[in-house]
């Protein structure tokens, strides 16, 4: 019976210490030390590398992505947040710069706008709006004028816009009147103010065998603006 106790006791001593062993090992796991995330971004990798291992973490980069302003290697953003509490061994993963695109916008001031079209779709951009203005010193429909400028950096697919000349301004003219005039007066007129005409035939009921052809009608009519090189359409009789 003696020989039984004992046993029971002993038995009884082993559980009691592996209870308190196991108290001691969460205790201890509770008590490992816990440090505060550092704040990473802006800093180059090499640095960062460095100061998270000096604190105990790990470190992960998560991917690299372009960025306008960030240069090239620097830390973007990372996961937990600066100033957070965590146990040592940790991982600290980050976002890294690829730096700003590497992208140029081509030189297209002075090209035909539409060669300026194929330059800007081949260097990776796309055509962006193209307004026209008249010009007496740049022949029409040259690019006088590009958004960005030449050498600026653009991410894949940015637009450029373009400026293009129209050339000289037509000079204008008010139409003057022609119906009732000999044929023949009429075009001297028309063709003295630059402009292009189109004859159109008709019969005139009352006139003689002898009599020369006149104006019956005209477009534009009298009074009307137009351009140079516009056609008027004048009527004649036959």
């Amino acid at each position: 019976m003696k020989q039984f106790f004992k046993g029971l006791g002993i038995f009884i001593a082993l559980i009691g210490v592996g209870v308190a062993s196991a108290f001691m090992v969460i205790a201890l796991l509770l008590r490992q030390e816990e440090v505060r995330v550092p704040d990473l971004a802006g800093r180059d990798i090499v640095s960062v590398i460095e100061l998270v291992t000096q604190q105990g973490l790990q470190l992960k980069v998560d991917r690299r992505e372009p960025h306008p302003v960030m240069p090239r290697d620097t830390v973007i953003s990372q996961t937990p947040p600066p100033g957070s509490g965590v146990k040592k061994g940790r991982q600290v993963r980050v976002i890294v710069s690829q730096g700003p695109s590497e992208l140029l916008s081509p030189q297209v001031v002075g090209e035909n706008f539409r060669k300026a079209d194929i330059m800007i779709r081949q260097a990776g951009f796309v055509p962006g709006d193209l307004s026209r203005v008249f010009s007496d010193a740049v022949e029409r429909d040259t690019v006088m004028a590009q958004y960005p400028q030449a050498g600026s950096q653009l991410e894949k697919g940015g637009t450029i816009g373009l400026l293009v000349s129209s050339g000289r301004k037509p000079e204008r003219f008010v139409m003057p009147g022609l119906a009732g005039l000999k044929a023949a007066e009429a075009f001297r007129i028309v063709d003295r103010m630059g402009l292009q005409r189109r004859v159109v035939m008709k019969a005139a009921g009352d006139r003689s065998a002898d009599s020369e052809r006149t104006v019956i009608n005209q477009k534009p009519g009298a009074g009307h603006p137009v351009s140079a090189n516009a056609t008027v359409e004048l009527v004649v009789s036959k």
